[in-house]
């Protein structure tokens, strides 16, 4: 059996901004549960395409449009505008038996995974821990967020998007432990570049 439920408000501002809401969740249950791939594009900008895999899931977006040309002219005839975007994207996934905590504002000690060394007898992939570490405050555990800017045009009928997108989990300290072996905050932090074709929700 699967829940799949997607709920979207639109709410205009002055004669030509638009605030867009949208909320996707999904559950999967039974035997032979289904699976929701989501990421990349217009659902979690600034995470991988289809990065995402869960049969519990799901995800919130929020974008507030508004026009920086409404059309241009070229010698080739009049083009399709160029819209402004500020976005914020928040979700995650897990798989069924498995925990799963969104958020966590609790303090905690967590030993982070520094590096991998390879077993010389057995030939087994270790993981090298760090020492443990007291967190505290506010942070995504297994969700994940991003928020940007973009611009968006029509080429040819489509629409087509560029993307300037920061990843975060709302403590750098966090991200520090998390991403570790990944260069830690800094470069988890570090800004995206996206190009995708396709419509806005």
């Amino acid at each position: 059996q699967t829940i799949d439920a997607d709920g979207r408000y639109y709410y205009r501002i002055g004669e030509t901004g638009l605030l867009a809401l949208r909320g996707r969740w999904f559950k999967s249950f039974g035997d032979f549960p289904d699976f929701y791939y989501f990421g990349g594009n217009g659902e979690m900008r600034g995470y991988e395409y289809l990065e995402f895999i869960g049969h519990n899931a799901g995800h919130f977006n929020a974008e507030l449009r508004f026009p920086l040309i409404e059309a241009m002219l070229t010698p080739i005839g009049v083009l399709g505008g160029i819209r402004g975007t500020f976005f914020f994207n928040l979700g995650g996934a897990g798989l069924n038996g498995q925990p799963f905590k969104l958020f966590s504002n609790t303090d905690e000690e967590f030993t982070p995974i520094i590096g991998f060394r390879q077993d010389p007898l057995t030939l087994n992939v270790e993981a090298v821990e760090g020492s443990t570490t007291a967190v505290s405050g506010f942070r995504l555990v297994n969700g994940r967020a991003s928020y940007g800017i973009g611009v968006e045009t029509f080429v040819i009928g489509f629409p087509v998007h560029f993307d300037w997108s920061w990843r975060t989990l709302f403590n750098k300290e966090w991200e520090d432990l998390v991403y570790a072996t990944q260069g830690g905050s800094t470069n988890f932090r570090r800004p995206r570049f996206g190009f995708w074709i396709g419509y806005d929700f």
